[in-house]
């Protein structure tokens, strides 16, 4: 035990010896802390690279430390470290540490300039390899589904064909957020040589910055979108509605779309908000209000008081839900295809404001393009859809074809001419109900459709107009509605027989009201009246066909004749013919919707070539002064019968040519030839070529076919035509058969 006592003290004399000699001296110039006995603090430092682990470091207070090496990354420039993720606040050595941190590095991507790309060696047709960052401005979207740009920097300008995400597997179109024209965007692409011309092949968007600056709505008035059809132009509109329907431009860009609220609907023209949208979004939008007409068609559009397309434009997108919302029908007014078309164009302006309509859907291919019909149940009655994409806008319409369905319909705008204006329909939305005709409604049908429709408003003098007594309808199913007709006063217009068929003759100058009955199978009869003023006949100082093919080019004319067959391949075309003469008379579309085959008119317009230094002698730009009428037999004086087909085919090219007119029998053939995976398929009569856009155009000559054959023996009458100056070819006026002629309607239909 004394043992013990004595190592114990012996231990702390030494501990005490230990002390002293640690400087334990409180008047020593020493640290604090280690004056006190306190070791110096260390720090853990974690180096990350793009989340993970780079390297560690430990820092001591107070003693020197080395920073890592820069870390490498290829295609990037190493931009420093980072004390927070978003990598906002620099760190350094210099930094003050005070407790364990993360820093993260900065990579700023080695770009290369659009003028060093443009100077790329690369042979044409060939892709490089290596990809390249390229740091720029969009300029304008090309392709919104592809994400075809044109993007630019301060050294120029480069397409870029086609681009994704920033790890290449969503087009553009699929991505969530995308860039557009104004932003900042950093692509990462190949490089192509495509026919001269450098592009970045398949670009990803790495990364964009929105440059959209806030937009201040302050000048700008809410409103119903009712309210902002009634707004005069340039009134700085706001308004909430869904997108119905997004239409697109040439290459299936969007270019604007039809927006849906409670109380209307109107089209909102805006390329670049249009790509920011999808149908069944709801959006707010900040617009001018706008009323467009093209430009070559403001004096037409005024002289008929059409006020132009109800439109926003200049559109800002304020906001956007994203979402698949159903727009609002309920306030939608049903209609029928027909009132539409027969909606005055100076009155309540309808353009762009939807319907619902049960109407057929016609579709009708052409060459290189598709146009689609919509049509009433009548199957004749309407206008095609306005496509700025030779119909692939409308290719959702398919599934549609020869149906007739239920339409949420609008007229976008009208065309306007010297002839007068043309509603031009946008379909929205289409559902098929298996639609059933109730026959309870044919003698209504017959009345609005075909009675009514055969009179015009006013009649000159002696006027004679056969009419409908007659109606059946394969597409509604119904046979043999019969129309009659009875008149106030039979002092001026009468109803006559002859011959079988029924006439209006308009006797004497007044006014007179004719009711249309019509009748069918026990239904119900249903009349209607219209009124019609007979006016003393006015002459018009005219010349003849022939004159007028002997008159000067670039001379106006106006030429009496009697309305022959249809040109094809040029809409609002058919031939006038007298005893001297047959020329093409050129007006729109809507020049042949009060004439038929037989009547006697007179026409105005300028007697013009088609080509400089050739092409087609034409009465073009044409209004139709008076139309007397009649079922008239046109002259054939004019025509040459005593060639044949090998005479035709080896007429020289001339201007001269282009009003020749034949009556010849030869084989009239259809032939297809197939190349590659195109087959092209075209008309000829003996070895002359027919002029047309489509083979659809001539269709109606496989009447005269025997089943199973491509060809046929007829006599035919022949004009010459070289609309392109591009050598003669021939136009099928008439097949003469053993019970009359069957004539070449095309644009009468």
């Amino acid at each position: 035990m004394k043992l013990n006592r004595i190592f114990l003290f012996i231990l702390l004399i030494v501990s005490i010896m230990l002390f002293a000699a640690c400087g334990g001296n409180a008047d020593t110039d020493t640290d604090t802390d280690t004056a006190a006995g306190v070791a110096p603090k260390s720090y853990k430092i974690t180096f990350t690279v793009d989340g993970n682990l780079y390297t560690v470091a430990f820092v001591t207070e107070g003693q020197d430390w080395t920073m890592p090496s820069d870390p490498e990354k290829a295609n990037t420039e190493f931009a420093g470290w980072f004390t927070d993720a978003e990598l906002k606040t620099p760190f350094n050595k210099d930094t003050a540490i005070n407790s364990d941190m993360t820093v993260y590095a900065k990579f700023d991507y080695k770009c290369i300039t659009i003028k060093e790309a443009l100077e790329m060696n690369i042979a044409d047709g060939q892709v490089t390899e290596e990809r390249y960052y390229i740091r720029a401005t969009i300029d304008s979207i090309a392709n919104a589904q592809y994400g075809s740009m044109y993007i630019s920097d301060s050294t120029g300008t480069i397409y870029v064909y086609g681009s994704y995400s920033n790890d290449g597997e969503l087009l553009y179109s699929e991505m969530e957020s995308v860039p557009y024209r104004g932003d900042e965007v950093l692509i990462y692409g190949t490089l192509k040589n495509f026919q001269g011309t450098i592009e970045v092949n398949s670009g990803w968007i790495i990364e964009f910055i929105s440059k959209a600056e806030d937009f201040d709505s302050a000048n700008y008035t809410d409103m119903s979108i009712e309210d902002a059809r009634k707004a005069d132009k340039d009134t700085l509109i706001k308004v909430d509605g869904v997108v119905a329907k997004v239409l697109y431009a040439f290459g299936m860009k969007p270019c604007g779309f039809y927006l849906v609220d409670e109380t209307s609907s109107i089209y909102v023209y805006d390329a670049d908000t249009a790509q920011r949208v999808k149908e069944g979004n709801k959006v707010t939008v900040c617009a001018r209000k706008d009323y467009w007409i093209l430009d070559t068609e403001q004096n037409s559009a005024q002289k008929f008081g059409y006020q132009g397309c109800c439109q926003l434009a200049e559109a800002n997108l304020i906001d956007n839900d994203n979402g698949n919302h159903d727009f609002d029908k309920s306030w939608i007014t049903e209609s029928t295809v027909k009132e539409m078309m027969d909606t005055p164009f100076d009155g309540e302006n309808i353009t762009t404001k939807l319907f619902k309509v049960n109407a057929l859907i016609k579709k009708t291919p052409g060459s290189g393009f598709v146009n689609y019909y919509i049509n009433d149940i009548d199957g004749v009655t309407g206008t095609y859809t306005y496509t700025q994409c030779n119909g692939s806008d409308f290719a959702w319409l398919d599934e549609f074809d020869g149906k007739i369905c239920t339409v949420y319909l609008s007229c976008i705008n009208a065309k306007s001419s010297a002839a007068g204006c043309l509603w031009r329909f946008m379909p929205v939305a289409v559902i098929d109900e298996n639609y059933t005709f109730d026959k309870s409604d044919a003698p209504k049908f017959g009345v609005d459709y075909f009675g009514v429709p055969s009179f015009e408003s006013s009649y000159m003098l002696n006027a004679s107009v056969e009419l409908p007594t007659s109606v059946s309808s394969e597409l509604l199913g119904i046979e043999g509605v019969v129309l009659s007709y009875t008149v106030s006063d039979d002092t001026v217009a009468s109803i006559v027989t002859e011959d079988g068929k029924t006439y209006f003759k308009a006797l004497s100058a007044g006014e007179v009201t004719v009711t249309v009955k019509g009748s069918y199978q026990g239904a119900e009869d249903y009349e209607k009246t219209v009124k019609i003023t007979v006016n003393n006949q006015v002459e018009y100082e005219s010349i003849t066909v022939g004159a007028a093919i002997n008159t000067a080019s670039g001379t106006e004319v106006t030429v009496k004749g009697i309305v022959g067959p249809s040109a094809v391949n040029q809409k609002g075309t058919f031939y006038l013919i007298s005893e001297d003469g047959a020329i093409p008379v050129r007006g729109t579309n809507e020049i042949m919707s009060g004439l038929s085959i037989g009547d006697e008119v007179v026409v105005k317009g300028t007697r013009t070539v088609t080509k400089d230094g050739g092409g087609q002698i034409v009465i073009d730009n044409a209004v139709i002064l008076a139309n007397y009428y009649g079922d008239n037999e046109y002259s054939t004086n004019s025509f040459i019968s005593d060639k044949t087909i090998a005479d035709i085919a080896g007429v020289e090219d001339s201007v001269e040519a282009t009003t020749n007119v034949y009556t010849v029998t030869a084989k009239v053939e259809k032939v297809s030839a197939t190349q590659g995976s195109y087959t092209n398929v075209t008309f000829y009569v003996g070895s002359v070529l027919l002029y047309s856009g489509s083979a659809s155009q001539y269709s109606w000559l496989e009447a005269f076919f025997a089943e199973g054959e491509l060809s046929a023996e007829l006599t035919v009458e022949l004009a010459l035509c070289d609309w392109n100056a591009k050598g003669l070819k021939g136009c099928v006026l008439a097949v003469i058969t053993d019970d009359g002629k069957v004539y070449n309607t095309t644009n009468f239909n």
